[in-house]
């Protein structure tokens, strides 16, 4: 797998089938994103490409002192790396960043630097200036602009979502039995 930090030296990929997201702990419901890329991205005879932010925008943008990644960077990579995806991006997260619209995101990373074919997102996707581009806007914007949007369905664990955000709470409980569960791998150290 390719890894890029920034953008200034990208390859021109074929039919690049793009995924966006922190992807920390890589947790079921991203590995079934990062499979779904996959797929499509062979179906269209593509590349698949993920593009991720680091540091964790919360870590930028909320100065929560209780929040914590669940994975290093360097082992979230590994773990998509795992799922057969061909190249990530690492885009640089900070204030300024954070204040691009959904639009500006979506043409100049998606549209101008990546020249990506196809989105794959869930439906509880949403990114640019406070969270404003979520699922229907951005496929619409993308549509709108002749991207591919493929849809997909949320990962479900006990009738819940599988988001990162819950899974931190199982960690602060250290219920590791349901954290392992949700991650599809053992967690770490259990002290």
């Amino acid at each position: 797998m390719q890894v890029f930090k920034g953008t200034d030296k990208l390859p021109s990929w074929k039919k690049p089938v793009v995924a966006i997201g922190a992807f920390d702990g890589v947790h079921l419901g991203h590995v079934r994103i990062l499979r779904f890329l996959c797929e499509q991205a062979t179906k269209v005879g593509g590349t698949s490409v993920v593009l991720t932010f680091d540091p964790h925008p919360r870590m930028v943008l909320r100065h929560d002192s209780g929040f914590f990644t669940i994975n290093s960077l360097e082992k979230n990579l590994e773990l998509i790396e795992n799922q057969g995806v061909d190249a990530v991006v690492v885009l640089p997260f900070s204030i300024e960043f954070s204040k691009l619209t959904y639009q500006q995101f979506v043409q100049e990373f998606i549209i101008d630097t990546l020249h990506a074919h196809t989105i794959v997102m869930g439906p509880n996707h949403a990114f640019g200036h406070h969270r404003e581009g979520h699922h229907d806007n951005i496929k619409t914007l993308c549509c709108d602009n002749g991207l591919q949007v493929v849809d997909i369905p949320e990962e479900m664990w006990h009738d819940a979502g599988v988001h990162s955000a819950v899974i931190r709470e199982h960690i602060r409980r250290q219920d590791w039995e349901t954290v392992d569960a949700m991650l599809g791998y053992e967690y770490g150290p259990k002290t």
